[in-house]
């Protein structure tokens, strides 16, 4: 994939708060190109806001815009914005499991969806993003009877998996920081050497200061407001 400049641009963007999200978002702008990576310490009180989601296209806003490799988000059709939303990966704060589909059916929807690769080839990288991450394969049962460390584990699979152009990193180490930090750093370089943007959130203010990251820029949420700090590390 021949990947724009460009992999996100946000422009002004308002989103009001509401009961789905504790804070809204007030003149956000921000610009993410090709193998860079934000990282972006919220606050723990304002855990829940919609910056993720507006990336995704998934939520409008009152004011502004999001482009995504170029292109609105409010300009798309239903069908191109579902096939965008295709090249990215996304590790949820949730975790967001599907609960009557099997683990590894979750981890390889999206590729089956949005792809015409076949099951051999998904699951063969699957498979290896597995071994990264510590598991002997993919977890089997639904989301319900699978070990929490082993669901956590999936997901990181789940975000990597088709080599998308764009992932989103929802506090990806809360309370797995000393074993998964190093395969997660490995995905993400590998993933930011083919090109990848990387938007990466974080409560901790031990792991927003990582240098280990390697953040092309790093920023803060006050509120509903965020700030880019100049020196990156």
């Amino acid at each position: 994939m021949t990947l724009p400049h460009s992999v996100l641009k946000i422009s002004g963007l308002t989103i009001e708060s509401g009961p789905q999200f504790e804070t809204g978002l007030t003149d956000v702008s921000l610009e993410l190109n090709r193998s860079e990576l934000l990282l972006v310490h919220i606050e723990r009180e304002n855990e829940r806001l919609p910056l993720a989601d507006a990336a995704e296209g998934l939520v409008m806003p009152q004011r502004g815009c999001v482009l995504f490799l170029g292109e609105d988000w409010q300009a798309m059709s239903v069908d191109h914005a579902a096939a965008q939303r295709g090249k990215m990966g996304r590790l949820f704060d949730d975790e967001g499991w599907i609960g009557d589909l099997e683990v590894d059916e979750n981890v390889m929807l999206a590729q089956r969806h949005h792809t015409r690769r076949s099951d051999g080839e998904i699951l063969e990288e699957a498979l290896g993003l597995a071994r990264l991450f510590g598991l002997p394969g993919l977890p089997r049962g639904r989301p319900g009877s699978v070990r929490r460390w082993d669901l956590r584990k999936a997901a990181f699979l789940r975000a990597f998996l088709g080599q998308p152009a764009f992932i989103i990193l929802e506090q990806p180490v809360r309370g797995v920081y000393a074993d998964l930090m190093t395969p997660l750093l490995h995905a993400v370089q590998s993933a930011r050497q083919r090109g990848a943007a990387v938007l990466w959130t974080v409560t901790d203010p031990q792991i927003w200061n990582n240098p280990a990251i390697h953040a092309t820029t790093r920023a803060r949420m006050f509120g509903s407001q965020l700030e880019i700090v100049p020196e990156a590390l």
